[in-house]
């Protein structure tokens, strides 16, 4: 799913009426919950392929590297490069 209209559409609801299920149901907004699934495969695709950071970006549908990067500071503390580094500093076996 790209956005909440594409996850409300395949329900069969309205726009209005999936999110207040889906909050009911969740207890957090379907457009949150995406953000965040979206953060965890970025990150899991960081840890764990061996794609350039400008494939994943786009991948994901960022415009840029620079965005990609901003948004892996916003949501991991850290730029893609670093968070890889890391974790292959930390796990030098399972890096792939």
């Amino acid at each position: 799913m790209k956005n909440v209209k594409e996850f409300a559409d395949l329900a069969n609801y309205s726009i209005s009426g999936f999110e207040k299920r889906f909050k009911r149901v969740f207890n957090v907004s379907a457009y949150k919950w995406m953000k965040e699934q979206k953060a965890k495969t970025i990150l899991h695709e960081i840890h764990h392929t061996r794609k350039t950071f400008k494939e994943i970006g786009w991948d994901y549908g960022f415009s840029s590297p620079a965005q990609f990067n901003d948004f892996c500071r916003s949501n991991f503390g850290a730029p893609p490069g670093q968070i890889r580094r890391e974790m292959m500093t930390e796990n030098p076996v399972s890096g792939k």
